[in-house]
Order: structure tokens, then sequence, then C-alpha cells
């Protein structure tokens, strides 16, 4: 097979709409394990951001399965995990909630694998903020990850760990200074089983974008999982304290996309200001994550309110919560009962172990 590129960079400039899927997975074979020239790999990212071709569904879809072709594998015990992740790039740098609501949804019984990476544009990001409460996200590794799942409802899985190809390109993408399709891909390359995801864009546009490409992979994989995805009026990439949220809802008994609004009031929670819940260091989030699980915030802070929506949506779409209220009060029950703590804290000591355990081997 040829190494270069350029026949699909000549297709792509004559007639951008005419690269099949079957291309784009070539492309990436090409790029990961062929002798590329950078400047190819670049104009061909360049090239599918200008033709608009990383927001097309089937070949945002197909780089998914080629990447997944890349990646490190798990076999679970279980078959079925929730995910809750946002694409990054929204500029607004608020609290880790993502993390802390699957925490929280962890204490409500349900099986997280949670799917991140540190900070990119953000200044505290989920591995992060993890690595700051105590945990070695890094030493959950295909032959690891089973141990702390017996041990934690709760469970995240480092990027980097799984995805080591993403070294091959992650010069260029740095010289380009612009997103790639790549950063769009992240969400989706979650190695475990996952049956019901949230999943937060930056710009509206994306909204259908990622409903239809889940409903690709889905089909592919002969599955049907329920997801919802999300954007904040604000531009935020998860549920807003301050106000609407857009939100496209793929569900499992429904090849329909349902896409409408919601907000604050829903959930029975009053709005915040976005900078209300600004992030800061990955020490002074994880203080105030060990604060919300101790139960020590009052009632409607603005940190918590953030955390009982973004957690009483999980909870709706992976089907523990009828609706958004009763979503909020399983996860206040999840805290106040020191569930979502529990939940941290044998993550935290199954991760440790592993560290230890693994650092005694050479000593």
């Amino acid at each position: 097979m040829s190494s270069s590129l350029s026949p699909y960079l000549r297709a792509l400039t004559d007639n951008p709409a005419g690269l099949t899927q079957n291309d784009m997975r070539t492309c990436l074979h090409l790029i990961f394990t062929g002798d590329v020239p950078p400047v190819q790999t670049a104009s061909f990212l360049a090239a599918l951001r200008t033709a608009k071709l990383d927001r097309n569904p089937a070949i945002i879809a197909a780089a998914v399965s080629a990447m997944k072709e890349f990646s490190l594998t798990v076999e679970l015990t279980e078959n079925a995990y929730v995910d809750i992740v946002g694409t990054g790039g929204d500029g607004k740098d608020t609290f880790n909630v993502s993390t802390t609501s699957a925490l929280v949804a962890a204490g409500m019984g349900i099986n997280v694998c949670k799917h991140g990476n540190r900070a990119s544009t953000s200044t505290s990001g989920a591995a992060d903020v993890l690595m700051s409460l105590g945990a070695s996200p890094q030493c959950v590794t295909p032959t690891t990850i089973n141990s702390v799942l017996q041990k934690s409802k709760f469970c995240f899985l480092f990027a980097p760990v799984y995805h080591p190809i993403m070294g091959v390109i992650a010069p260029i993408r740095k010289q380009l200074g612009f997103p790639t399709i790549f950063n769009i891909l992240g969400p989706l390359l979650n190695p475990a089983p996952i049956s019901a995801r949230i999943i937060g864009v930056n710009v509206p546009e994306l909204g259908q974008v990622f409903a239809e490409t889940l409903q690709l992979l889905d089909k592919a994989n002969a599955i049907k999982s329920s997801s919802m995805i999300v954007w904040g009026e604000e531009g935020l990439d998860e549920i807003s304290p301050a106000g609407k949220t857009r939100i496209w809802r793929v569900s499992t008994d429904s090849d329909e996309i349902v896409e409408s609004t919601i907000e604050p009031s829903d959930f029975g929670l009053e709005r915040h200001e976005l900078d209300t819940v600004a992030s800061g260091t990955p020490d002074e989030n994880s203080d105030m994550v060990n604060k919300l699980l101790n139960n020590e915030l009052p009632i409607g802070h603005p940190v918590l309110d953030y955390v009982l929506m973004n957690s009483a949506a999980l909870a709706v779409v992976n089907g523990r919560a009828k609706n958004w209220k009763a979503g909020v009060e399983a996860a206040r029950e999840s805290i106040a009962s020191g569930s979502a703590k529990k939940a941290l804290e044998a993550y935290v000591k199954a991760t440790s172990e592993i560290k230890n355990s693994a650092s005694s081997d050479f000593s």
C-alpha cells in the first residue's frame, strides 16, 4: 500500500464530497502505519476542516472505527457503563462538573467508566483533578481495569493510556493551531462498552452531528445506546446553570433524534451565572469536590446545583431516574448518604494499590 496521501489530497481538492468512509479509514491507516510526510498529514487535516468533512457524521464514524483499531481494548465483566464528557474548547473554564457528576452517579449505583484527559484548553482537566484527589488514573490499564471496577462503581480511563497512537500526530496538531477532526473524536473513543452517555459540545452545530454519528456507530456495532448531546446557550459544553441548554436525545426505543431545551427550573433549581462556577486550579477544584462529597456545601450553592443538574441528567439518560427532578433527588441522596464519597475513596484506593504494587515490583 502506498504511504502517500497525494491521491486523496487531489480528490479532496477537486471533489471534497466524494471522500468515502473507506477513503477516510484508509487515510488514517496510512497516517498511523505508513511513512506519510507531515506536510501531507497537515494538508489532509486542513482539507477536512475546510470542506467541513470533520462535521460529517459518516466521516466521523469512519474515523472512530479506524481509530479503535489502533486503540487498546478492554474486556470487562459488565457490558453497560455510562460516560459523561465534553468536547472541550468552549473557552468557559468552569469547574470539573462532568467528573464530579460521574462520581455522584456512581454513588447512585450506576456503573461509570469515564474517558478523558488532562487539561488542554482549561485550567483543570478530569485527570488533573482526579490526581489532585489522590488517584493514579494512569495506572488503570486493560490488565488492571477490572480490579478497579470490582472495588468501585467509578472508573476513569486516561486517554493517553488507551490511545498511544495519538502521539504520532500530536506535534502536527500542535503546529496547525486550529481544531481538527481529532478534537471531535475524543468523546467517541471510550474503550468501555457504553450504554448511556452525555456528550457536551462547544458549538450548537455539533449537536445533531454527534447524535447522528452515535446512531451510525450503534448500527455498525449492532447495539442501541441512550445518549444526550448538550450545548449550553452561553457556549458551554455542559448543561448550563446559567440559562437554557439545547439537547439532542437518542433513545434505545426510537430512531428519531429529539431536540429540545432544558433549564435549571426544570430540575427545581435556581440559575447561577457562569462566573460563580468558574474553575480554579486542580487543587482548588479537588477541595471543592471534597466539600461537595462531604455534604458541606449549603443548599443552593452554585457548584452544588451545577453538579446536581448534570448528575440528574445522567441518571435520566441511564434510566435510573424517570425525570429531571427525580434525578436531582437521587443525586442529593448519593451525596447525603456518603455513597458518592465512598465511590471516590474506593477508586482512589484501588488505583493507589495498583501504583504501589507496580512500584514494589521494581524495588
